[in-house]
């Protein structure tokens, strides 16, 4: 995400909780039979997303979990996994 001038514009960042929730609710909008959604965090090089879906429950077949993962993809990069510390 760029600002004017082109700086970077830093991610909001959500908890593991919320994200998961709010990609249920997406992937609900995609087929409503899903029951839940996990997500992983990811390492990027440089300034990618650091999360992405890591399984989606029950598994559909893949064609509508193409569908579901390209709904959930613009959500990663909007908002970005924050911290977990234990």
């Amino acid at each position: 995400m760029r600002r004017k001038g082109g700086a970077l514009k830093k991610m909001p960042t959500k908890s593991r909780d919320w994200l998961e929730a709010e990609c249920l609710r997406l992937a609900r909008g995609t087929i409503g039979e899903i029951q839940s959604i996990t997500i992983r965090r990811v390492r990027p090089k440089g300034t990618g997303p650091n999360w992405k879906v890591a399984d989606i429950i029950p598994q559909p077949s893949p064609l509508v979990s193409g569908k579901i993962r390209d709904a959930l993809a613009r959500l990663t990069g909007i908002y970005a996994l924050e911290d977990e510390r234990d």
